[in-house]
Parts: C-alpha cells; sequence; structure tokens
C-alpha cells in the first residue's frame, strides 16, 4: 500500500460554524442517553417487570448499532451526508420514542434495537464529516472537540438521569431528549445538503448491507454463547464466530486479521484498544465494589475521571498533530498505546490487591490519556486512507469495529463473571483486556509512516 495521502487534492472550503455546533450537539445528545441508560435501566426492569430480559436491553443496542453504522453510511456515500444524518437521527429518535413508551420489557428491548440502529449510524458521522468538510489542518482539532462532547455527559448524565427519574419517571430520560433532538438537528444538517456525491467503485453500496446484517447476527450468537454454559453455549460460539470472520471479510478490508499495513491495521488496532479499554471499562465498577469493598458511587468516580482525561489526551494528541504533523501519526499511536498498556495494568494490581486501592486513580487516569491520544491519532490516520466518496464507508468501518470489539469484550467478561469465582473471573477478564491492549500496541508498529 503506498503512503497515505489525503482524500482530495483540492481544498476543502471552511465548514459553515452551524455544521461543527449542529455535529457536537447531535454527539452530545447521543452521549447523555449512552452514560444515562444504565442508570435507568434498573428501574426499567423492575417496573416493566422484565428483569429475564435485562442484558438484551443493552445487547440489541449494541449490536443494532453494527448494522445501523453500515447503513448510515452507505446513505451517506449513495445520496450524501444530510441523508445518511437525517435518517440516522429520525430512527434514533423514534427507538426513544418506543422506548420512553414501552408498556412491556419486550417493547423496550425493541425500542432499543431500533436506538441502536440510529445510534450506530451517529457514531459513524463525525468521521464522515470531518473527512468530507473540513482540511486536514482541522480534523485533529473537530476530532478532539467531538471527544469533549463526551465529557460532561460523563460527568453529569447519570446523576441527571437518576434525578428525573426520582423527581419525574425513568420514561422521560428517553422521550424528553426527542424535541431537543428536533431543535438541534437543522443545525447539522442544513450545511451537509448538497447534491449526491459520485459513488467510488469500491464503495460496495447496497452490497454491504447483507454482510452487515450478517455480521449483527453472527456477533449476538456469539455474545449469547459466551453467556451460556453447555453445548448450546458452544455450539453458538463455533457459529457465531465463523460468522463474524465470514461477514468480516466483506466489511473490512482484506489484510484486517493478519494486520497488513495501511488501514487494514489502523482498523485492527482500533478494535483491540477498544477491546482493551472498554472492555475493562464495563466490569471495573464491580470488580471495585466486589473485591476491594468500594461503593458504587465512588467507583463511577474512577470513570468520570477516566473520561475527563480521554478528552485531555484527545486535545493534547490536536496539539502534537499541529506541531508535528501527520507524519507523526504512527508514533503518536505507539506511546498512546503503550500508556493505555501500562494504565490497565496497573489498575488491574490495584483491583486485584497487588497495588494500594489508590492507585487505581491514577492508574485508570494514565490508561484513559493514553486511550485518547493512541485512539484519535490512529483515526486521523484512517481518515486520511479513505479513497475519494468512500468516507461514509470508512466511518461505518470505524464504527463498527469498535463495536463488534466491544460486543465481544462484553462476552468474554460475562461469563468468566457468571461462571467462575469473582476473584479469578476478573483476574482472567483483565489479563484478556491486557492481552489486547499488547497486541494493539505491537500491531501500531506497522502503521506507515504517512507523507
Amino acid at each position: 500500500m503506498p503512503a497515505v495521502s489525503a482524500v482530495s487534492a483540492a481544498p476543502l472550503p471552511a465548514p459553515p460554524r452551524t455544521l461543527g455546533t449542529g455535529l457536537l450537539l447531535v454527539v452530545l445528545v447521543v452521549a447523555f442517553e449512552a452514560m444515562a441508560v444504565g442508570t435507568v435501566l434498573p428501574r426499567v426492569a423492575s417496573e416493566l417487570q422484565g428483569l429475564s430480559l435485562y442484558g438484551w436491553a443493552s445487547s440489541a443496542f449494541l449490536l443494532s448499532s453494527l448494522f445501523g453504522a453500515v447503513l448510515g453510511g452507505v446513505l451517506s456515500d449513495r445520496r450524501g451526508l444530510a441523508w445518511g444524518a437525517g435518517f440516522s437521527l429520525a430512527v434514533f429518535a423514534a427507538g426513544l420514542l418506543v422506548g420512553g413508551l414501552a408498556p412491556t420489557m419486550l417493547v423496550f428491548v425493541l425500542g432499543r434495537l431500533i436506538q441502536g440502529l440510529g445510534a450506530g449510524g451517529l457514531g459513524a458521522l463525525p468521521f464522515a464529516v470531518v473527512t468530507a468538510h473540513y482540511p486536514e489542518a482541522q480534523r485533529a482539532r473537530m476530532l478532539a472537540a467531538v471527544a469533549s462532547a463526551w465529557l460532561l455527559p460523563a460527568l453529569v448524565g447519570p446523576l441527571v438521569a437518576s434525578l428525573i427519574a426520582d423527581t419525574w419517571s425513568w420514561r422521560a430520560v428517553f422521550w424528553g431528549l426527542v424535541p431537543l433532538l428536533a431543535l438541534i438537528a437543522p443545525l447539522c444538517l442544513w450545511p451537509l445538503r448538497g447534491p449526491a456525491p459520485r459513488v467510488g467503485e469500491g464503495s460496495g453500496g447496497a452490497g454491504l448491507l447483507r454482510p452487515a446484517l450478517g455480521l449483527a447476527l453472527a456477533a449476538g450468537a456469539l455474545v449469547e454463547g459466551l453467556r451460556s454454559p453447555g453445548p448450546l453455549g458452544a455450539g453458538l460460539v463455533g457459529l457465531g464466530g465463523a460468522g463474524v470472520v465470514l461477514t468480516a471479510r466483506h466489511l473490512f478490508p482484506a489484510g484486517l486479521l493478519r494486520f497488513a499495513g495501511g488501514l487494514p491495521t489502523a482498523l485492527a488496532v482500533r478494535g483491540l484498544a477498544a477491546f482493551a479499554l472498554l472492555g475493562a471499562n464495563s466490569f471495573l465498577p464491580l470488580a471495585l465494589h466486589e473485591l476491594r469493598g468500594l461503593s458504587l458511587t465512588a467507583a463511577g468516580w474512577v470513570l468520570s475521571l477516566g473520561g475527563a482525561t480521554w478528552t485531555l489526551g484527545s486535545w493534547a494528541q490536536a496539539q502534537a498533530e499541529r506541531r508535528w504533523g501527520p507524519g507523526s501519526r504512527p508514533l503518536r499511536v505507539r506511546v498512546g498505546l503503550g500508556l493505555m498498556a501500562t494504565g490497565l495494568l496497573a489498575s488491574a494490581l490495584a483491583v486485584l490487591g497487588g497495588l494500594p486501592l489508590w492507585a487505581v486513580y491514577p492508574s485508570w487516569v494514565l490508561a484513559c490519556f493514553g486511550m485518547g491520544v493512541g485512539y484519535n491519532s490512529n483515526s486521523l490516520y484512517a481518515l486520511a486512507a479513505a479513497p475519494p466518496g468512500e468516507s461514509g464507508r470508512l466511518s461505518g468501518q470505524l464504527a463498527n469495529i469498535e463495536v463488534l470489539m466491544v460486543a465481544v469484550a462484553a462476552g468474554v467478561g460475562g461469563a468468566l463473571i457468571a461462571r467462575l469465582p469473582l476473584e479469578r473471573a476478573f483476574a482472567l477478564a483483565f489479563a484478556v483486556t491486557l492481552l489486547a491492549a499488547v497486541l494493539g500496541w505491537l500491531a501500531a508498529g506497522r502503521l506507515r509512516r504517512t507523507s
């Protein structure tokens, strides 16, 4: 693969300010919903008497977002970004209404599935917008701003959701966001209007939708198999794993599994980093509570500090991009992932008793800061490799590899916790995420210096 070049030689005009404002507000709403739902989900299951479907309330969202990211990318490449963004916003709002008005837990799970379909496209949207509308010199800053839009929801989302549920109803956490989306959607959609782009030869168009649906179904079988004991679970793991490998070949560039340099390696690094940090993030509060006696509120503060320093790392890499240019991206990815792996190791030792409990705070801060540096630097590298007319497809690939690996990480962690004594389960879960972090760091060495 040749050295990565810009998507287009022609300079891009300065994007309107309303585009950046609208995009960040959309990300803010999606981030608030993502942070708030975990707080109110136990109340939803209790009121709707649906504890047996508790797990699927999260899994349905996550797996449908796999398909939603590809669908939004295909619409963006074939009809224009305004079409892709408008469709994703409408579907996400519909899912919020269904979930907020759900009379039963089954209908609530259906609402979560619809939300995920829209959220998948919205999660991929910033990458497509940044690629298509922002010049190379402004991309790092804009991606850092997108990361910052997650900071406020990470800090106050659970508290605000809890207050709304206590003083009013958990339903307002969902349908209450719909009027807000209606107000901010025009700020994002209006600047994206324009003629439909000329679809690149390799974009694949609607042909990507079938393998994307297959990937979501296969990943669902894999996750359910990891959670299910006995022959049925083993069979689902085998079928789901084979299905993931087969369908991924149609959705991701060749050479992904063998770290074939350039874009395939960038996607592999993104997936491994997501598996490592976001996988550990899913069980860290429970481990602190069960093994070290930390209250859930105190454990939540660990995650809030991590979210803040992830944003700080994103801004640090933006400053590094401005000072040293695109050629420093591969080095920044390796440095960031090295810090992340070191922080994960220290966090695991603090949780398991090898280090004092207080050490988990600076350790997790270090891991998340490294993630902010490495993750966004890797995203910039991947965005620069998008062929003309395929920014929508690449945005779907970036979102899908993350969601897929986080879903698998959650399945592995959940299976270990369900089947083994807690101390052993958490030790193995940390070991698996650390292995992914080290593999990501090694794979980042195959990223080639950009010109």
